[in-house]
């Protein structure tokens, strides 16, 4: 019988990598899934599987249904809605893209930094609705307007979070003369401060922060990590800006935060709701800046088959018995040697 490798995100006009299966006795098929109920549909039968690990719900209930599966190859960094531990009862090996789009993110975070710190939305706002501009000697409405700015390379740069995307923001905010200092109960303090950066407790970097830069992955720890008591912890003329994933800020508390002063300010590319619904309070927030998921994306990184033939290159090596390179839930390998090589 060949194997059924199953693509849940097709994307018309993507090739994803369908000619490395041809030394394989392999078919590949398409079933763009979003629901429990169409994963279950789409893959139960599959031997290998291709997927969006941050979108899609890849639940227990969904894994438990995969009758064959040997793979779940997740096309990004994230995969924090795929359960690992159903995964690895079941034998199933999960893989994930861990070096994609480091500068992008990375970068993405530094433009929110700069547009929050430099007011450049409200000065933009100003110009147009009012005609201004900022030459002497009148003291012009943008005075007003972009109050309190302040020179960058005084300020503190916190960052959650000190993995690969971090430690490239990290780097990134040091040229700019700005002072780092970071949070990751999992790096070594020698590690950061072989690049500059300062080792702090989380409560430190929350009160001591002008901008805090949040880099983690999704777990059970970082869930929910900032909620109303470390906004209010934050300075108020601080700002709280989030390129990882939506649910580690409570997002009631941010708006409370937000609207009642407690923090300047907020750069979000990643929300609860994915798109921002239509009707949520952070449309109405004039000190927020909302990016839509898209810190990942350039035409660099969208361009040719490196990034899309990742996951398939996963898959390959898994239907040939070999160890994938990008696996994420190691413990499983001696049991999927012993069932799949």
């Amino acid at each position: 019988m060949p194997f059924k490798v199953v693509n849940t995100i097709h994307i018309a006009g993507i090739d994803f990598g369908r000619k490395l299966l041809d030394p394989l006795d392999a078919q590949l098929v398409s079933a763009p899934s979003r629901t429990e109920t169409e994963l279950i549909k789409n893959t139960s039968d599959a031997d290998a599987v291709i997927c969006s690990g941050p979108v899609q719900p890849w639940t227990a209930k969904v894994i438990a249904a995969m009758q064959r599966c040997r793979i779940i190859a997740s096309l990004g960094v994230g995969y924090d809605r795929i359960e690992l531990e159903t995964a690895t009862r079941k034998g199933i090996v999960v893989t994930n893209v861990p070096d994609y789009c480091i500068d992008e993110v990375s970068t993405h975070t530094i433009t929110l930094l700069l547009a929050l710190g430099r007011k450049l939305f409200q000065a933009d706002q100003a110009v147009r609705q009012q005609n201004v501009n900022f030459v002497p000697p009148s003291r012009s409405p943008l005075v007003e307007v972009m109050q309190p700015v302040f020179r960058l390379q005084y300020q503190t740069v916190g960052i959650v979070g000190f993995g690969k995307i971090g430690t490239a923001t990290a780097v990134k905010s040091k040229a700019l003369g700005m002072h780092v200092m970071a949070y990751d109960p999992y790096v070594y303090d020698a590690i950061m401060e072989s690049l500059g950066v300062q080792p702090v407790n989380f409560n430190t970097l929350l009160k001591a922060s002008d901008f805090i830069c949040v880099n983690a992955a999704l777990t059970e720890e970082t869930q929910g990590m900032f909620g109303e008591d470390q906004f209010n912890k934050m300075k108020p003329s601080s700002f709280f800006i989030n390129t990882a994933r939506g649910e580690i800020h409570q997002e009631d508390a941010l708006i409370k935060a937000l609207q009642n002063g407690w923090i300047a300010g907020a750069g979000l590319d990643v929300t609860h709701e994915d798109p921002v619904g239509s009707t949520n309070p952070l449309l109405t927030v004039p000190n927020v800046i909302l990016s839509g998921h898209s810190a990942w994306y350039s035409t660099t990184a969208d361009s040719g088959p490196g990034f899309w033939h990742r996951a398939m290159s996963q898959v390959v090596q898994a239907l040939q018995g070999a160890w994938p390179d990008y696996a994420v839930n190691t413990e499983v390998r001696p049991q999927w040697h012993t069932k799949w090589s």
